[in-house]
């Protein structure tokens, strides 16, 4: 086993880089890169920060078994519990079992017409703020659409009342996590400070919202036709067991906020780089207006929409929304001729490696045609994660990208998006990559684009 020590940056006595990481996390990970593939870090507990696609691969494919979500993720369990996202071990398998067969690709196909409806009613809403020229915050209108999407297809309920509130007490819940994340020995949540507080009126209204959810779907005479009532049926192929009300619960905490945030996430970084690369949100239109013009799309239509997945993949490159993902080693490791002790966090963080120069030409370049077959000829599978990988890999990827594409063809088809005046983003890093100013847009009506040529 080798003994080499990784590169560190310059660290103070005993806080290590604690100060720099609650400052400015995303800032910090970028300076601490540039050391080399695998660099440590002095955070709580010995932690090393992966970059190359060989390193990522280790962790999450090839030695997966030596590997598990630890620490950071024990911290995450007052507001996920003990679900999918955060289980380990034997309780992470039963679930998978259970869960995996939902998300067929058949399912995936039988929601895109639920997507449509919903994306359709948004679009009506924003007849108004096209008229008047008012501004818009992206973000909050992505996510709330998201979230009522997953309302529906998740679990069949209508969601449009409760969209806001439920939208906001998730987004409050997650930046108290981020704190208590990065604190040394955070408080006990019984302990009445003001984080605590609001952590805990956000999970009531999150836990209330989705009480009543799981009753609706109970009741509804639609429920056949909902995720939900997959799950409930649901039964491990090895043991016959169905979940217990709590795992339902939890489950269903975790795929309202997976799935309406990241989707929230992804689509308002999505224009918000469109529109600083008006040449391709052009070629968007055009392909658009080509193979759906101003029928409402398909499923079908999004086979089709190649420049439109491409826009897609390069923007979860350039601004993946679940931007870094910690692990546990439990035995010692090796990784690029570096020993990893048992024990320690690894970080992953898609963002860099997304980036990385020996994989991306001119990574930090908007450009969706590097994701066309002959130049992604070659390119390592781990290069590009923006789902995670191995056997931990993101069983929502099909229903994601189907319905984040047929978002943005369906608001190409009517509308152009416009940055207001001098306005810019930037990432904040919560546990997701957040734009911090919202993406402030006003919105023009589409004129019929010329058909793309190809």
């Amino acid at each position: 086993m080798s003994v080499r020590i990784p590169p560190s940056p310059s660290a103070l006595p005993v806080l290590g880089h604690l100060l720099r990481w609650r400052r400015d996390p995303l800032g910090f990970i970028i300076d601490s890169s540039r050391r080399g593939d695998v660099v440590r870090l002095k955070l709580p507990g010995d932690t090393y920060l992966l970059n190359h696609p060989a390193h990522v691969k280790h962790v999450l494919q090839d030695n997966h078994q030596n590997y598990v979500k630890g620490w950071v993720f024990d911290r995450l369990k007052a507001y996920w519990g003990e679900s999918l996202l955060t289980a380990d071990g034997v309780k992470w398998r039963q679930q998978r079992r259970r869960v995996q067969p939902s998300f067929k690709r058949e399912h995936t196909n039988e929601f895109a017409p639920i997507v449509a409806r919903r994306t359709g009613e948004m679009l009506r809403r924003w007849e108004d703020a096209a008229e008047s020229r008012k501004e818009l915050v992206l973000y909050d209108e992505m996510t709330q659409l998201a979230l009522v999407i997953i309302g529906d297809v998740l679990f069949g309920v209508e969601l449009w009342k409760d969209a806001e509130r439920l939208a906001r007490a998730s987004q409050v819940a997650l930046r108290v996590l981020k704190t208590r994340v990065a604190a040394l020995a955070p408080l006990p949540l019984w302990v009445p400070t003001p984080d605590n507080r609001r952590f805990n009126a956000s999970m009531r209204t999150l836990h209330e919202g989705v009480s009543r959810i799981v009753e609706q779907n109970r009741n509804s005479e639609n429920a056949a036709a909902s995720f939900l009532t997959m799950l409930m049926e649901a039964r491990d192929t090895e043991t016959g067991e169905r979940m217990s009300d709590e795992q339902l619960h939890e489950e269903a905490i975790g795929m309202l906020q997976q799935g309406h945030d990241t989707i929230g996430e992804a689509l308002a970084w999505t224009w918000y780089l469109l529109s600083l690369h008006p040449e391709v949100e052009q070629k968007l239109h055009a392909e658009v207006s080509s193979v759906v013009g101003d029928r409402v799309p398909d499923i079908a239509d999004l086979e089709r929409l190649t420049y439109g997945h491409m826009i897609v993949q390069e923007s979860l490159r350039m601004i993946p929304p679940v931007w870094i993902i910690p692990r546990n080693s439990l035995q010692e490791d090796e990784i690029g001729g570096y020993r990893i002790p048992a024990g320690s966090t690894v970080l992953l963080c898609p963002y860099l490696t997304h980036r990385h120069r020996d994989f991306w030409e001119n990574p930090e370049a908007f450009d969706p045609e590097r994701f066309r077959p002959e130049r992604s000829k070659g390119r390592p599978r781990h290069a590009y994660f923006p789902f995670g990988g191995g056997p931990r890999l993101c069983m929502g990827v099909d229903i994601a990208m189907m319905e984040t594409l047929l978002i943005i063809a369906m608001i190409a088809q009517k509308y152009r998006l416009h940055l207001v005046s001098c306005h810019r983003e930037e990432p904040e890093c919560v546990l997701d990559m957040i734009p911090r100013n919202g993406v402030r847009m006003t919105l023009q009506r589409q004129v019929p684009a010329p058909a793309l040529v190809s």
